[in-house]
């Protein structure tokens, strides 16, 4: 793991580690949701729509263009024409899945990191 990715805590055992689970459940649901509504517009990144056959430096400069082009719809309010679902119904996962405690430098950094932001000071 790298120190810069976040880490669900596996068992939270005080307010400020929950809080940073909180935290980063939200964040993981913003990013999924704009990650899959991107991969609905442009379905040549999404792997059920076709796989970018190319290196990976060909290939993030493509997702950074199909980032780039979905911005600007949004900024101009071109609606998504594979969009079926409305914005209410699309499923939003509240666990985080995955990653948890692998120990090194990313469990290093993110104890660190929690009671900086998370904990309560001056109380």
């Amino acid at each position: 793991m790298e120190p810069f990715l976040m880490t669900p805590v596996t068992n939270p055992t005080n307010e400020a580690e929950e809080l940073y689970y909180r935290a980063l459940v939200r964040t993981r649901v913003i990013v999924e949701l704009t990650l899959g509504v991107v991969k609905n517009r442009f379905r040549c990144i999404h792997r059920f729509g076709g796989e970018l056959q190319y290196t990976p430096l060909r290939s993030a400069k493509i997702v950074s263009a199909c980032l780039l082009l979905h911005n600007r719809c949004v900024s101009r309010s071109i609606p998504d024409p594979n969009n079926h679902l409305p914005e209410e119904d699309m499923p939003i996962e509240t666990h985080v899945v995955g990653a948890g405690d692998r120990g090194g430098t990313d469990r290093q950094t993110r104890d660190e990191i929690i009671p900086e932001f998370y904990g309560r000071k001056g109380v």
